[in-house]
């Protein structure tokens, strides 16, 4: 029976090829680079680590784990999580988005001030996210920061798969165009001035939603929110672990950890 490939998780030192502005808040950054060579696609929603320099160094001082944790604590990067959004596997790159927002954290930062021809150190990939195949519908629920996460799920689904979708962002402008095979009911929701984090958006979407005979849900978002969605998903809609994927992405007023 033949294996299946899967990417190398390691160290990786790579050119900033691209940087877009998709959105006004949304910024992709397209890394490449030879170090991307034995790097391969392992579905949807896999993860890498960036790892971002100290102010004033322009690359990330070590290239392994045991030299990074090495350096004092002023010199070590700070090491970020983000969707692989998508892999080229003949040009060798991969681009990755990152939300920019004021008092934001180093990734923000760093995503509102990088240009193209800088280098950045990446660790992973991490495994990637399998969505059940009985899901009736997949439920994905995330803000601005799992939207990436979503997208890509979303466009490597089949053909005729059930999907609800509903994604919370700053406001209309901050929506994207995202294609998929699958039967995909997307559901935008503005915060329209709220503070990320402070808008029960989500969390009133969910509970009133019909989510279907056998739902699986994937929930990406600020802490608390995804604490009440996992409440909601286990205690009303009495959905077990294997039908409920939920992470906190980031908690509110620790952006600069």
């Amino acid at each position: 029976m033949p294996t299946t490939r899967r990417a190398r998780s390691r160290y990786r030192l790579l050119d900033v090829r691209k940087v877009e502005r998709i959105t006004p808040r949304m910024v992709r950054v397209t890394l490449g680079g030879e170090e991307l060579s034995d790097f391969v696609s392992n579905g949807s929603d896999q993860r890498i680590k960036l790892c971002l320099p100290q102010p004033g160094q322009p690359v990330p001082l070590g290239r392994t784990r045991a030299e990074v944790y090495a350096l004092p604590p002023d010199q070590q990067p700070k090491q970020r999580t983000y969707t692989v959004r998508s892999f080229d596997e003949q040009r060798q790159e991969l681009a990755v988005d990152l939300v920019v927002h004021e008092h934001g954290g180093p990734g923000s930062s760093w995503a509102a001030t990088v240009q193209p021809g800088s280098q950045i150190v990446t660790v992973g990939p991490s495994p990637s996210y399998q969505p059940q195949p009985d899901a009736d519908p997949l439920v994905l629920v995330g803000d601005e920061t799992a939207l990436p996460a979503m997208a890509a799920i979303v466009e490597e689904l089949p053909a005729g798969r059930p999907v609800k979708v509903f994604a919370e962002v700053a406001d209309a402008a901050e929506e994207q165009q995202i294609g998929s095979a699958a039967d995909v009911e997307w559901t935008w929701l503005h915060r329209d001035g709220t503070p990320p984090g402070e808008s029960s958006l989500l969390v009133d979407a969910v509970r009133n939603a019909d989510l279907g005979a056998n739902p699986h849900v994937w929930v990406g978002a600020e802490a608390d929110v995804v604490h009440q969605l996992r409440e909601h998903c286990q205690r009303e809609l009495g959905l077990d672990r294997r039908r409920l994927y939920a992470l906190a992405y980031w908690r509110r007023n620790a952006a600069g950890s």
